[in-house]
């Protein structure tokens, strides 16, 4: 039997998207009515004049697809299906269906839309909070929260430790307190957030690499119980500094929970003229305490080796400013520091222990939180650490 074709040759030729070369080939298929023979006198393979006819229906129906995409979704892939008439043999197609999938920024955009309507019930909640009567200008305490992957679930037989949204709740919060005691009463202090500060960003309970993660509850209870944690964490560095900077960046787990974080928490504190929320967008954020730059950062996105020219490229006026520059980061869940000439780079352990993916694959170590304090001329002057035993036990 002949091979036959099942191309809309007239309406693929007046398409704007048809190349000449393809014009070509279905022209040549219209006057010889098999893809064998027009390919023949084309003199071409036979599969290459069916990749070159493909490539010209795929194009030439794009945009037809296209407008039958709901807003918010994209084009994940299109599947064909044909008959065969019994008396010719002859193929010829059915219809289409048309997988799609949402966009990464339609997702952000819904979210931030639907926050900001959920935002808008707490507008100025928190009133004003008095200040502290004593601080000291030249200090400046980061208060350093990394991969507290908050909604994680961990079973004590299999891991070793407990691990729900409760006691992740609970820990972080004890060991804030406990810093939140030692550290100098620096002027400034900055709330931060290193990332993966859920363990999920929605009920799919996947990473974006597709990594299938062992969850506690619903991502809208664990959202809830975040912002209340947030809320207690900026609330007692407001009792202790007289100015207050939230900071969050996005990490492989959570990327999506800094837009929505940050909006409740704006909404939240409007009437609180001490506390700023840094509300940028990026993966790589600063701050400057006079001669002190910081930059903060996951750590999943830059290797830790190219941060320095990244913070002499985002932040030029501030590196000839400044003599003391350093680089917070977290994502490995353990100590880990480069010493560079521009900069001191630095990733953090976490206080959360680990899930069954982290502990089968052989990660051990101490879990700590941990506050440094800066001085505006001389850089890093003091650090207080807290483990997770000293968290435990806080009543």
């Amino acid at each position: 039997m002949s091979f036959t074709h099942n191309y809309d040759i007239e309406y693929l030729l007046e398409q704007p998207t048809t190349t000449e070369a393809q014009k070509r080939a279905l022209q040549s298929l219209m006057k010889h009515q098999t893809v064998v023979k027009a390919a023949k006198a084309l003199g071409i393979n036979k599969r290459t004049l069916q990749a070159t006819l493909h490539r010209c229906k795929k194009n030439a129906y794009s945009k037809d697809i296209d407008a039958l995409v709901a807003d918010g979704l994209s084009i994940k892939g299109t599947s064909t299906y044909y008959k065969t008439d019994e008396e010719t043999g002859i193929k010829s197609e059915r219809g289409q269906w048309i997988k799609t999938e949402k966009t990464h920024e339609d997702e952000l955009e819904a979210i931030k839309t639907v926050t900001k309507m959920l935002a808008d019930k707490v507008i100025g909640i928190k009133k004003k909070t008095k200040t502290p009567e004593k601080t000291n200008d030249e200090l400046l305490t980061t208060y350093v929260t990394t991969d507290m992957h908050l909604g994680q679930y961990s079973w004590k037989d299999e891991t070793g430790n407990d691990v729900d949204a409760d006691i992740v709740f609970r820990n972080t919060l004890n060991a804030s307190r406990l810093l939140n005691e030692t550290t100098p009463n620096s002027r400034t202090a900055i709330v931060l957030d290193l990332g993966d500060t859920l363990h999920a960003s929605n009920d799919a309970a996947r990473t974006k690499s597709g990594h299938e993660l062992d969850v506690d509850t619903r991502h809208a209870k664990i959202f809830k119980m975040l912002v209340e944690l947030k809320i207690e964490m900026i609330d007692l560095a407001l009792a202790k500094h007289e100015k207050v900077k939230y900071v969050i960046v996005p990490g492989n787990h959570s990327d999506l929970v800094c837009h929505y974080l940050i909006a409740m928490l704006q909404a939240y504190y409007k009437n609180e003229t001490r506390l700023t929320v840094d509300d940028k967008s990026t993966v790589h954020k600063y701050h400057r305490h006079g001669k002190t730059l910081l930059g903060f950062h996951h750590g999943h996105a830059t290797k830790l080796q190219r941060l320095p020219e990244v913070m002499v490229w985002d932040r030029k006026e501030d590196i000839s400013n400044t003599n003391h520059r350093y680089w917070l980061t977290g994502h490995v869940h353990k100590d880990r520091v480069i010493d560079n000439p521009i900069c001191r780079i630095e990733s953090f352990r976490n206080l959360t222990n680990n899930d069954a993916w982290a502990s089968a694959a052989g990660f051990r170590g101490i879990k700590q939180a941990s506050a440094i304090t800066y001085s505006d001329k001389y850089g890093e002057v003091a650090r207080n650490i807290v483990n997770i035993s000293q968290a435990e036990d806080m009543k």
